[in-house]
């Protein structure tokens, strides 16, 4: 707790949240706090200070969560076109979310998945994102961001590509 007095009251309350949820950080700095395989993450990282993201409305993106989560080539460019606050780790088989909760977090996730399946466009995503969001607003929260709607694997077995040896290069050895 000595390590949170001088961040942001908002934080302290999510570090709180976190901890009620899942127990004390495994790793405490005086910039972050982490999580290993917490509920459905493989990975919960919250940072003291975040990026200024106005998408849907203006926030502070400071809490990262970590799946295995195999994206095809063909959905890399939809997604970040999505949202900017996706990370896609090819080679680990990781998808990365940053955001100001885990709602918001599990929202990107649901919807991003919903893309990737093909049962959203980029468009349809971006409105039923904003829509989501006025509803936890005005207090009418849908189940989207409430948790993820796939089985994200708890290994990186089947998600990770660690790519092939360059043919030049091996003959050269």
């Amino acid at each position: 707790a000595r390590t949170l007095k001088n961040w942001p009251v908002d934080r302290q309350v999510l570090a709180a949240h976190l901890v009620t949820r899942y127990g004390e950080p495994r790793e405490v700095t005086a910039q972050s706090l982490t999580w290993y395989d917490n509920g459905e993450w493989k990975r919960t990282v919250l940072y003291k200070e975040g990026d200024l993201h106005r998408f849907p409305l203006p926030h502070h993106d400071v809490l990262w969560q970590t799946i295995n989560y195999k994206v095809p080539l063909n959905k890399v460019v939809p997604l970040l076109t999505y949202d900017g606050s996706i990370l896609i780790d090819r080679t680990r088989g990781e998808v990365t979310v940053h955001c100001d909760s885990e709602e918001a977090n599990t929202l990107i996730l649901n919807i991003a998945n919903d893309i990737v399946t093909g049962s959203d466009t980029v468009e349809q995503a971006l409105a039923y994102h904003g829509q989501v969001v006025e509803g936890m607003r005005i207090h009418e929260p849908e189940e989207y961001p409430q948790k993820l709607r796939f089985k994200a694997p708890k290994t990186n077995a089947t998600t990770a590509d660690p790519g092939e040896e360059a043919e030049l290069l091996r003959h050269r050895s």
